[in-house]
């Protein structure tokens, strides 16, 4: 599928040399013709622009490195086009670093079969994830493990600070609620 932003997208690239978040390209983006088919109402239509913003940007960025030896740097906060910093990469190094993601975009099923409820979920899952790493370091230390733990390592442990600390066997309440919470935390990805 023919992406309609990809010119408009590399004419903002070429007016920022130092590059421009992909909320930035977002904005200036506004009502632009290729949006024409998208709603204005819930998660979907924001969804739908960001994806084609990003299919553009991955289409772009394998363009731009076959015809013109570019890199194209894609991230959240920072887009960019840049001279590659070592001659003769057969591959852009963002390219083979980012496949699955670079993928995802480049998937125009995934713009046209993505539902309301599909990006509900995935808003979801993006901030149980955040919670989760915001989390983690606490409940491990909880735990007194490591941050490699494994999930055997972190059952065990579990089990044995459970059996140390349950009120049933003389265990404080308070420390035993605060295991059991630090487990749950991290099992939740296990």
């Amino acid at each position: 599928m023919h992406n309609p932003l990809i010119s408009t997208i590399l004419e903002l690239l070429h007016q920022h040399p130092h590059g421009m978040s992909e909320y930035e390209i977002f904005k200036r983006l506004g009502e632009h013709e290729g949006f024409s088919n998208i709603g204005h109402q819930g998660s979907l239509p924001l969804f739908q622009k960001h994806f084609m913003i990003m299919n553009g940007l991955y289409q772009l960025q394998q363009s731009l490195w076959d015809e013109e030896h570019l890199a194209l740097d894609i991230s959240p906060l920072k887009i960019f086009i840049a001279r590659p910093t070592t001659e003769g990469d057969a591959i852009h190094p963002a390219i083979a670093e980012s496949i699955e993601l670079r993928l995802y975009y480049l998937d125009w099923s995934n713009l046209v079969e993505t539902t309301e409820e599909d990006v509900i979920a995935l808003h979801q899952n993006f901030w149980d994830r955040l919670n989760y790493d915001e989390g983690r370091n606490t409940a491990l230390a909880t735990l007194d493990l490591d941050e490699g733990a494994s999930s055997t390592e972190i059952r065990t442990r579990y089990k044995k600070l459970a059996a140390e600390h349950h009120p049933d066997r003389g265990g404080n309440r308070n420390q035993f609620i605060e295991i059991r919470k630090a487990y749950e935390l991290l099992k939740t990805f296990l």
